[in-house]
């Protein structure tokens, strides 16, 4: 993903639209004075005041959807890494500057316009309603943290920004020499023919010589280290550990059983196919068609689909979407089809194919994981119980060995690097809460004391018993490997050479066709190949180097699994822009967007430096958790 977001910011439309943004952020801090009279106060603009309150709300909904987007909680550190307290006090200013300059140009937006804007909005509405509905609106205000008034003030300023930036900047245009340079830029193609060098082509390399290896081998000798390897003891303390479920009596389980039961089956699911229809006249046509004989598979044939296009899958009720499809399908009979179901989307006709009834296990079938359950909730009582016994035996001057041997524990013991590989290279398991006790390990002193690590439901203590610091190894001590990594970085060498050789053969006028016959290798062809489709045989390195130059221009660069590639364009291809291209029109609609922010946050910068502003840096560093100013 990440890969596919440079690509395109390497475009040009990317670059122009990434240097306008650029200067959105200029209006922010410019003329700002660190400090604020009132406590309460983050930051002012003009006469308008930014509350800690507002701040906080609005940074706790941009966490909250960021961490929704990422798929993780956001922690204060990656919000700060990434800037977004700064992002979030930078957008509210604007809008305060908005509010300001709104009340010094007279704009404003009456109270019956703005509802009529809420309640015209479809984003406002639930799946599949046709009209504003006063709870469900309620209720998503709720779920995003926002009261009615929070709501309708954010509305407000949003009409309010519309305004001004249209005032502005809208019904800007974009010079068609502009658009249709980007446009044969964005479309230009290239005919590539190429060849691949695999490692074949420098082979047999022969072993090295004592001093070259050593040579090299003293250039890469830090790639050979021997890590550092510590010796740890680790005693876990965790209900698992110490559950015993032979003390869980029948009674329990078949209580537990029985107020559990619905844990330990599956409802009924059934594997839906679904039909969409334009209108309501083409389903109930359709529907008539069945009930003169035609079959529902007939129906998929003319609606031009396959069986595995209208599958919806094997669903329980829960899980399909549309409560007007689950409920009809649900009523079905098997491989019987639906009357016209309206469904959010159109109208659709259903058939149910697969039928898998509602079951649920036995109790003896299940009473090994309850027994186990049981136990393993009675024993977390015990786990904190017994912390403070192994806390007093080791403050007594008892090893963890016997503290194991007391509360009948497992003492693990293991000699690993900080990637908890052991001593062989291979890594090393059993060793309880990995990830954080090589953390906290290679952090301790050999010998010193250390706080147990709270980890879930538990705990687990640990001694480092032993340091072997990393060293440099000998090359005697990996001659083997040191031979094959040579053997390796010379065959790259030798294609390398190979590669640039070959290259300046076809700049004096060979074809590729021969030099592939002299060289004993197939040229490939790249046939069409634009900067944003690229190939998959090139690679986005064969791509960049393809449109270095002109036609017939040629280079070596490195290709997959350590070959290297040969290429020659073969063709340019520059297409003219066509009159009213959607391509164009795309082109022009984004560069006018982006001249438009860039203009329109220029603006807003200026007015903040006439207004004036005010920022509680300290206030602002306390609130995101940290002492130093981002």
């Amino acid at each position: 993903m990440l890969d596919s977001m440079r690509r395109g910011a390497n475009t040009l439309p990317a670059k122009i639209l990434l240097g306008l943004l650029t200067l959105s952020f200029i209006g922010w801090g410019i003329g700002s004075r660190l400090g604020a009279s009132h406590t309460d106060t983050l930051a002012t603009v003009g006469d308008t005041a930014i509350t800690l309150g507002e701040f906080q709300r609005a940074y706790q909904r941009q966490s909250q959807a960021l961490s929704r987007q990422i798929g993780q909680a956001l922690t204060p550190d990656m919000a700060r890494s990434i800037g977004l307290p700064q992002q979030t006090l930078g957008e509210l200013m604007a809008d305060a500057t908005v509010a300001d300059m709104a009340v010094s140009t007279g704009l404003g937006v009456s109270d019956e316009r703005l509802a009529q804007t809420i309640a015209d909005d479809p984003q406002l509405r639930a799946p599949g309603a046709q009209s504003f509905n006063r709870d469900y609106f309620t209720q998503l205000l709720s779920q995003n943290g926002l009261s009615e008034a929070m709501f309708i003030a954010q509305r407000r300023t949003e009409e309010l920004r519309r305004q001004l930036s249209s005032g502005l900047v809208g019904g800007l245009t974009v010079p068609k020499t502009m658009v249709g340079a980007i446009y044969r830029y964005q479309n230009e193609a290239r005919d590539i023919r190429y060849l691949t060098l695999a490692r074949a082509q420098v082979e047999p390399i022969g072993k090295p010589a004592d001093d070259v290896l050593a040579t090299w081998y003293e250039e890469h000798k830090s790639e050979f280290r021997a890590p550092e390897f510590r010796a740890i003891e680790a005693l876990a303390l965790t209900p698992d550990a110490i559950a015993d479920p032979s003390t869980v009596t029948d009674e329990q389980v078949s209580r537990e059983y029985e107020r559990t039961k619905d844990q330990y089956g599956a409802p009924e699911q059934r594997r839906i196919q679904q039909l969409f229809y334009a209108t309501a006249e083409e389903a109930t046509a359709a529907a008539q068609k069945l009930k003169a004989g035609a079959t529902f598979d007939q129906l998929i044939v003319d609606a031009g689909s396959k069986p595995e296009d209208v599958d919806l899958g094997l669903l329980s009720r829960e899980k399909v979407l549309d409560p007007a499809v689950a409920d009809a399908a649900f009523a079905l009979a098997l491989n019987a089809p639906s009357e016209p179901v309206k469904s959010s989307f159109g109208t659709v006709l259903l058939r149910v194919t697969q039928i898998e009834a509602a079951h649920t296990k036995g109790q003896a079938e299940v009473a090994p994981d309850i027994r186990k359950a049981i136990a393993t909730k009675a024993a977390e009582r015990s786990a904190l119980e017994m912390h403070d016994e192994v806390e007093d035996a080791l403050a007594g001057g008892a090893t963890l060995q016997e503290v194991a041997n007391r509360f009948k524990l497992k003492l693990v013991t293991a000699e690993v690097d900080p990637d908890g590989n052991g001593t062989d290279g291979q890594p090393v398991a059993g060793l309880p809460d990995q990830a954080d006790l090589l953390k906290a390990a290679f952090a301790a002193d050999e010998g010193g004391e250390n706080e147990p690590l709270s980890i879930n439901r538990g705990f687990v203590w640990y001694n480092v018993a032993k340091v072997t610091p990393g060293r440099e190894r000998a090359l005697d001590e990996v001659k083997d490997k040191a031979i094959v990594a040579w053997t390796d970085a010379e065959a790259q060498v030798r294609l390398a050479a190979k590669a640039d050789d070959m290259v300046k053969v076809l700049k004096t006028g060979t074809s590729i066709d021969d030099l592939a016959k002299t060289a004993s290798v197939e040229v490939a062809a790249a046939s069409g190949v634009t900067r944003q489709a690229g190939d998959a045989g090139l690679g986005e390195a064969g791509v960049n180097a393809a449109f270095a130059g002109p036609k017939g221009h040629v280079a070596a660069i490195p290709g997959p699994d350590g070959t290297r590639i040969v290429l020659s364009v073969a063709e340019v291809v520059n297409p003219p822009m066509p009159a009213g291209a959607g391509e164009a029109v795309d082109i022009a609609d984004k560069i006018a967007a982006a001249v438009g922010q860039g203009l329109y946050a220029q603006y807003l910068g200026a007015a903040q430096e006439e207004l004036g502003t005010t920022v509680n840096q300290t206030l602002l560093n306390a609130v995101v958790g940290t002492s130093n100013a981002n």
